[in-house]
């Protein structure tokens, strides 16, 4: 691990051929780092990369997470420098913490170089299988967030599958951090923040370590606030348990939407997060275009499909949702991903 200084960085890496032509491939870096943030848990690393003097991307870190961005294709070959510019950088004696005045930015764990296939290969439309109803279709599938939508997906369609993420509001900053630490602290009490809100009064959990958020469907006047901890702090360590299984055998494919349209880049990384644990399938869904009907599946790289819908449900409104379109993609998802490979 490093600690990048002051207020910009750089490291210089050789990028070897890759064996595919670059008509056919694009090369994506994805940094691990870690933002030092003093004595401020609300504060963040702004962190722009440039890649042969060249703007690749502007992110920042307000928690652990990656950095995601793409080689230029003429740099193959070659030595590569990319450049770090971290302009909140802070010392530790200027927050009073102790004795250090060098100017951190973020600490740099790794650098990997992954080859992405550059044209999506379509999945070819099939009817639905006669055996597979619309709960054992959406119940080999697993939400990651953003919210609810798919998890209200999966009841319509009669199934009630376990889910850590699948009733909860989970930032993508939030669902890296979690990954980098394999749902470290999720469940502990002390991290458990209930909140009472509408007519009659809910309990809206919070959890504070990754900034995950879900109605408990618990109400004040049904029970006091301490049983109501003591029971989501079980609920949530029985769901890590079983979402770490689930992870390391493989057997879901997990489902990735947000209703504003992920940077490529950054998808990729969550699914390269996934393969840590084991041959993990991804499902990513996006708006239809004009390209792209609705329905519409294609294949990014072994195990990593994209899917195209009509439209997402309202955040005010998750129920209003498009089933028969989710559905659909799932169905081609299933035949695109047929299974993880080592």
């Amino acid at each position: 691990m490093r600690w990048s200084l002051g207020t910009s960085s750089d490291m210089i890496v050789m990028m070897s051929e890759t064996g595919h032509s670059t008509a056919d491939c694009r090369v994506l870096g994805v940094i691990e780092g870690a933002p030092y943030l003093g004595q401020n848990p609300r504060a963040s690393q702004r962190v722009s990369v440039w890649v042969n003097g060249i703007l690749q991307c502007e992110t920042s870190l307000s928690r652990p997470g990656l950095i995601a961005f793409f080689i230029p294709d003429d740099a193959l070959g070659q030595p590569v420098s990319i450049s770090l510019d971290h302009p909140d950088a802070l010392s530790p004696a200027a927050v009073g913490e102790v004795d250090d005045k060098r100017r951190l930015a973020f600490a740099c764990r790794t650098l990997h170089l992954w080859s992405v296939n550059r044209r999506p290969a379509k999945v070819q439309p099939s009817p639905p299988a006669v055996a597979a109803t619309p709960a054992m279709l959406l119940g080999g599938f697993e939400s990651l967030g953003d919210n609810c939508e798919f998890g209200i997906a999966q009841r319509l369609s009669g199934s009630e599958s376990l889910g850590l993420l699948r009733f909860t509001a989970t930032p993508l900053a939030s669902l890296v951090d979690m990954l980098l630490h394999e749902l470290d602290s999720i469940g502990e009490p002390g991290n458990i923040e209930l909140d009472l809100r509408g007519d009659p009064q809910e309990y809206i959990l919070t959890e504070k370590r990754y900034n995950l958020t879900y109605h408990t469907f618990m109400y004040a006047d049904q029970m006091p606030a301490s049983r109501v901890r003591h029971r989501e702090a079980q609920k949530l360590t029985l769901l890590r348990r079983r979402m770490l299984d689930d992870l390391r055998s493989a057997r879901r494919i997990y489902v990735l939407k947000h209703n504003a349209t992920l940077r490529e880049e950054d998808v990729i990384a969550v699914f390269l997060l996934l393969r840590r644990y084991g041959p993990n399938r991804l499902l990513y869904v996006v708006p239809t275009d004009d390209h792209n009907p609705p329905g519409t599946v294609e294949v990014l790289m072994p195990d990593l499909a994209r899917g195209y819908i009509d439209r997402f449900a309202p955040y005010d409104n998750a129920a209003d949702l498009s089933l028969d379109c989710w559905l659909a993609i799932c169905r081609q998802a299933e035949r695109a991903l047929p299974g993880g490979t080592p």
